[in-house]
């Protein structure tokens, strides 16, 4: 455990939205005291985001970075509260944080891998295989785009992934031998893609009987969707040069993906709004997708003040307004998100979200 001076002299008394804290210069506080460190003794926080940083680089996790900054087993702060300073200053510079190697990246395919066959999907277990990472949040699991991409496409036909995360689209369509390209508003997501398609294609070289060709290396833009025939029309791609979508757009604000990057659409809050940059990109997506092309959504609905709001739904219609066809529609189960985890169950919900919505669409 890392010695962090200040919390010597820092007392926490209470539990949760009852709990008392007393700083280290003597101030006590109502729950929480990240503002009052901010505003009272800069230099000391510029020094803890220093610590958050350091750490991160050296792969831990924000859970286990909240951990080191605890009183007696109680946390000073959220893990959230770590991850969004770490994502401000990492917009700033995304050479701060060094992202570590995989460290078994020795498993290249899925074992006994299957098309699913029903409109019910359940992976219990992310995919963990060549180097998919789950430390961004928000990336889908391994095994959606894989099951699109084999079911959808041919050798080299081209996947576009319009909200690219952290990579998993373009790292399934180099292993299955699709080109592709991945676009992101994100400079964190675009760093942390660019980094795991490098490694992919440094282990490959040492790894007998992985074949990456490089005529269909994916391509990797750091851009704004919303404008996504200008973007494809820098590099050459015209309308209709697109075989399959695979889009996995932000749930509207239940996540803000970045701190302070103009256009992300997690920063929207108002839901027409939300919906209405939604259809201008899946008009753009209709224009771009060939005769026939598939474009397949994974969203999920959430919850506002304890409201189910329909997303899924929502963002259906807006698909269908700009002139796709549904042709199925999937329930994904969720096993991960944190509106299934144990500690949203006190929270006075006659149920727990464990769905989203994979809606394939056909132009």
């Amino acid at each position: 455990m890392l010695l962090i001076e200040e919390l010597r002299h820092i007392t926490i008394d209470g539990k949760k939205y009852k709990r008392k804290i007393k700083c280290f210069c003597g101030q006590r506080l109502n729950y929480s005291i990240v503002s009052h460190i901010k505003n009272e003794h800069p230099e000391v926080w510029q020094k803890w985001v220093k610590q958050f940083i350091k750490l991160r680089s050296k792969g831990w996790s924000y859970k286990r970075i909240m951990k080191t900054f605890s009183i007696n087993g109680k946390p000073l702060f959220s893990w959230t509260v770590i991850e969004r300073e770490v994502k401000r200053m990492m917009e700033k510079d995304t050479n701060l944080v060094k992202l570590p190697p995989m460290k078994n990246a020795k498993i290249w395919y899925p074992k006994n891998f299957k098309l699913e066959r029903t409109t019910v999907w359940s992976f219990p277990r992310r995919g963990s295989w060549a180097v998919h990472r789950s430390d961004y949040r928000g990336n889908w699991a391994p095994q959606v785009p894989r099951n699109l991409i084999l079911r959808y496409t041919k050798p080299k036909e081209l996947v576009l992934d319009p909200f690219v995360g952290g990579g998993t689209t373009l790292i399934e369509a180099w292993l299955t031998g699709r080109r592709s390209i991945g676009i992101d508003i994100n400079p964190i997501a675009h760093e942390i893609a660019k980094h795991s398609l490098k490694e992919l294609e440094d282990l490959a070289r040492n790894f007998p009987g992985l074949h990456l060709a490089p005529d269909i290396k994916p391509l990797l833009i750091l851009g704004d969707s919303r404008k996504l025939i200008q973007i494809l029309s820098e590099y050459g791609y015209e309308e209709g040069d697109v075989d399959l979508v695979c889009a996995h757009p932000p749930y509207f604000n239940s996540l803000r993906y970045t701190e302070n990057i103009e256009g992300d659409l997690s920063h929207i809050n108002k839901l027409d709004n939300f919906c209405k940059e939604i259809y201008n990109i899946a008009k753009q997506l209709h224009l771009l997708l060939k005769d026939e092309g598939i474009c397949a959504v994974l969203i999920g609905d959430v919850r506002k003040n304890k409201r189910m709001v329909p997303l899924g739904f929502r963002i259906m219609k807006e698909f269908e307004n700009a002139g796709f066809q549904i042709k199925d529609i999937i329930i994904k189960l969720q096993h991960q998100d944190q509106s299934t985890q144990f500690w949203y169950r006190n929270n006075n919900l006659d149920f727990l979200i464990a769905h989203e919505y994979l809606f394939i669409f056909k132009k």
